[in-house]
């Protein structure tokens, strides 16, 4: 059984990394904290998409049947019902691209996108794109919403750190990827629908996000200008133990209060 290091939920805990164009942490708070990732853990799994494209494992143009069950830890079906699920995403059996499935699992988070393209990679090729980051403490054990694998433990955690570091390997100038692969990232980053870094911003600067939540846990990485200047900033923020609104307010205030220059 693999046991989670993250923050309690239940305890007040606010975490951040901001870190230059090249990589040097500029601020940090309690950066190697774990907490258990929510959606953030979702670009772990655009990486690993993106390295079997690259490597020619995997076409961004396949189509595949739309679905909302995949199967658990236990080998047995499990369907992702409630707040699981995104009322945008098309029906069960009609097509959709890899391609659409990865933005849709950034830009709108969707839980049924994450799935499908953990199953077509698998679990092990996330765990090798984490290790080939150089992460120290980003785990993707499970699917989202996998009940049996959550009664075994297995979870998926990050710290503020590893974010910062995942977001500057994808979009930024020293990222492997191919190019058309590091814009997908960035325009799917770049139209996030749950936004809260870029909600304290002026509406001029360019940002890509991805956040998370679920109860007791909120977090938000980005990156804050044209990730080819020599300005871009990379930032996030983990917070536990607070309900939605203080957690966004508390990101928006050390957004203020790290980058007053662009902030609103």
């Amino acid at each position: 059984m693999s046991l989670s290091t993250a923050a309690p939920p239940t305890e007040r805990h606010v975490a951040i990394a901001l870190a230059g164009a090249d990589g040097s942490l500029l601020h940090s708070q309690d950066p190697d904290r774990p907490f258990y990732a929510a959606s953030t853990i979702k670009l772990h799994v655009l990486m690993a998409v993106l390295n079997a494209v690259d490597a020619g494992h995997l076409d961004l143009d396949r189509t595949e049947p739309a679905r909302r069950t995949f199967t658990g830890v236990d080998g047995a079906p499990f369907t992702l019902f409630g707040d699981h699920l995104d009322p945008t995403h098309p029906a069960d059996g009609q097509p959709i691209t890899v391609r659409e499935l990865a933005v849709r699992m950034i830009d709108r988070s969707s839980n049924e996108g994450t799935d499908h393209l953990i199953e077509l990679v698998g679990l092990p090729a996330v765990a090798t794109a984490i290790d080939g980051l150089g992460l120290t403490a980003t785990r993707a054990e499970r699917l989202i919403g996998d009940a049996a694998a959550i009664d075994q433990g297995l979870t998926l955690e990050t710290t503020p750190a590893d974010l910062v570091r995942t977001v500057r390997a994808m979009v930024g100038t020293s990222s492997n990827l191919q190019p058309d692969h590091r814009v997908l990232a960035r325009e799917a980053m770049s139209a996030q629908r749950i936004t809260i870094i870029s909600s304290a911003l002026r509406p001029e600067v360019p940002v890509g996000s991805k956040s998370g939540w679920v109860d007791g846990y909120r977090h938000d990485v980005a990156f804050i200008g044209d990730p080819d200047g020599p300005e871009v900033r990379y930032l996030a923020v983990m917070t536990a133990g607070m309900v939605k609104a203080e957690a966004d307010e508390v990101i928006r205030a050390r957004v203020r209060e790290l980058l007053p220059d662009l902030a609103r």
